[in-house]
C-alpha cells in the first residue's frame, strides 16, 4: 500500500487530482487510516486510474467516465478510441508545424521580396492526357487529402511506364478558406492506361486533357505548400517586372511527392500560363 504522496509519484499524476477523483467517487483510496485520516492506494488500482486518464485524454466528461469505467469498457474499444484520438492529434500537430512553416516562409518573403530565391523560366508545354477529379472543396486541407490518397491508388491502377507527374489545376479564381475549386489527378503518357479509378466515396479519377500552353512561367520549389506563398510571389514578381500578364489557371507539378511525412523532400513546379500585356485575352 502507498501514501498518496507516494502513489502520485508511482502514477504520475497531481495529488489533488487523486484527491478529486477520491471526493466524487471515481477512484477511492484502497484504505483510509481511521486513526490518521491517511489515504491508502494499491498498485492494483493503477489499471483504473489510467483508464480514467485515456478517457479523459478523450474528451469524455466525468460522469461519462465514471459510466464507462464501472461498466468495464474493455481494452480492445479503449485501444481503438486513443488509436483515433491520436491520429486527430497528430494530424492536428501536422498542421501546425505547417502553419509555423507558411508564417516563417512570410517573414522570409517580407524581408527581401525583390531578391526571391527562385528562377523563373518561360517554356512551352504541350497538350497532355490527364486522369483527374474537379471538386469544390473547403481548404487546402481536403485537397492534400485527396491527394494523399491517389499517390497511394494510381501507382497500383497505372504501370510506372504510363505514369506521369500528379498535377494540380487551381480553378478558382480568387483563393477563397471555404471553397477551392480544385483539379487533382496524374498525367499519364498513354491515354489508354486507365479511362476511370475509382476512389474513396463516390469520388472517380476519369480521362481528361490537360491543354497546351504557348507560353507558361515556372518555377521550382522545395518543402510543403507552406512555401507557396514564396514561390507565386516569386512567379507575381517576374510577370509583372517583364510584362506579362496572368492567362489562366495555375498549376502546381510534383516533381518529386511526398514521402515518409519528410515535407522538405517534396519538389513542386508552380507552373503559370502567361500572355503579353499587349496581347488581346482569350475568351473560353
Amino acid at each position: 500500500m502507498f501514501r498518496i504522496g507516494e502513489f502520485s509519484r508511482i502514477a504520475q499524476v497531481a495529488g489533488s487530482q487523486l484527491r478529486y477523483y477520491d471526493q466524487i467517487g471515481l477512484l477511492k483510496p484502497a484504505h483510509i487510516d481511521e486513526w490518521t485520516g491517511y489515504r491508502y492506494y494499491s498498485a492494483g488500482q493503477l489499471p483504473r486510474l489510467h483508464r480514467i486518464l485515456a478517457l479523459k485524454e478523450l474528451g469524455l466528461t466525468l460522469e461519462q467516465i465514471a459510466q464507462l469505467v464501472d461498466e468495464e469498457l474493455a481494452i480492445e474499444e479503449i485501444r481503438g478510441m486513443l488509436t483515433l484520438k491520436k491520429a486527430q492529434v497528430e494530424q492536428a500537430v501536422q498542421e501546425e508545424i505547417a502553419r509555423l512553416r507558411q508564417i516563417e516562409a512570410r517573414l522570409q518573403f517580407i524581408e527581401s521580396p525583390e531578391q526571391p530565391a527562385f528562377d523563373i523560366v518561360l517554356k512551352s508545354v504541350p497538350a497532355q492526357h490527364y486522369l483527374s477529379i474537379r471538386e469544390v472543396l473547403p481548404g487546402v486541407n481536403a485537397a492534400l487529402q485527396i491527394m494523399q490518397e491517389l499517390l497511394q491508388v494510381v501507382p497500383a491502377c497505372v504501370s510506372e511506364n504510363a505514369l506521369g507527374h500528379f498535377t494540380t489545376v487551381v480553378h478558382s479564381e480568387t483563393l477563397e478558406d471555404d471553397r477551392l475549386d480544385i483539379e487533382l489527378g496524374a498525367v499519364i503518357f498513354n491515354k489508354k492506361a486507365a479511362a476511370v479509378i475509382p476512389l474513396r466515396g463516390d469520388r472517380m479519377l476519369t480521362a481528361t486533357t490537360l491543354p497546351a500552353v504557348e507560353m507558361m512561367a515556372t518555377t521550382v520549389q522545395v518543402g510543403g505548400f507552406e512555401n507557396n506563398c514564396r514561390s507565386y510571389g516569386a512567379i507575381g514578381l517576374w510577370v509583372e517586372k517583364n510584362g506579362y500578364a496572368i492567362d489562366g489557371p495555375g498549376r502546381e507539378v510534383l516533381i518529386k511527392p511526398p514521402r515518409f511525412n519528410q515535407p522538405g523532400e517534396i519538389v513542386t513546379e508552380i507552373q503559370f500560363p502567361v500572355r503579353s500585356r499587349g496581347e488581346i485575352i482569350r475568351t473560353t
